[in-house]
């Protein structure tokens, strides 16, 4: 009976350890998710800046950060798309678009 006894109160003691321990690594595994899917939205975010570098770069030809209209517009297939584009992106209306313009736009 005293064994009986002794093998119920282990039992019952390794029940919340074990249950702890499933905790933790759920929690782990939750942890390990969120830091992959900061690792994903860092990595959009950074594709992202580089492809407007790569515009800036190969639009702006006066070198001033920022691309007119008629930079913009230069080699577009499209030239009515991309001066709705151009407008749409141009928040304050100064006929000129700025890196944070551009950033904002694309959600950075």
């Amino acid at each position: 009976m005293k064994s009986l006894s002794l093998l119920i109160v282990l039992l019952f003691a390794a029940a919340p350890v074990e249950a702890k321990q499933n905790k933790n690594q759920a929690q782990a595994a939750k942890n390990k998710q969120a830091e992959l899917q900061k690792k994903k939205e860092k990595e959009e975010r950074d594709k992202k800046r580089e492809a407007i570098n790569k515009v800036l770069v190969a639009k702006d030809k006066n070198h001033d950060g920022s691309l007119t209209k008629d930079e913009y517009l230069t080699g577009e297939a499209d030239q009515a798309a991309a001066s709705q584009k151009f407008d749409a992106f141009n928040k304050n209306g100064d006929r000129s678009l700025t890196r944070s313009e551009i950033e904002a736009s694309l959600g950075l």
